[in-house]
């Protein structure tokens, strides 16, 4: 195999925390839904669990808060969202992301 497990179970966790932000920004009543709706609409993309799909989005987000880099978010938006210790949850990052996308013009 040329990826490595790890690799593999990386490219799945953005790939599911990726599709939820695209799923948001075609559909912004998703953010407001995320248990029901969103993890099972990934999940059934992904022919996966909705549990699984909150389990690796949920940890994609904490290696991004445990390198610090929730306050890199600060610089995207040109104001102070995160300090060092402030940890967004799913449903929060999410929609944070889609809404950025939405701003900039992407549909």
């Amino acid at each position: 195999h040329l990826l490595s497990r790890r690799q593999r179970q990386m490219c799945i966790r953005d790939r599911y925390l990726r599709e939820a932000i695209f799923h948001v920004v075609k559909d912004l009543n998703l953010a407001s839904s995320i248990t029901k709706k969103l993890y099972p609409l990934v999940a059934k993309d992904n022919n996966t669990t909705s549990s699984k799909v909150e389990r690796a989005i949920r940890h994609a987000i904490d290696i991004g808060y445990n390198a610090g880099k929730m306050t890199k978010l600060n610089d995207i938006f040109g104001i102070k969202i995160y300090d060092t210790y402030d940890k967004p949850t799913n449903g929060e990052f999410i929609a944070l992301v889609a809404d950025r996308l939405l701003l900039k013009g992407y549909k």
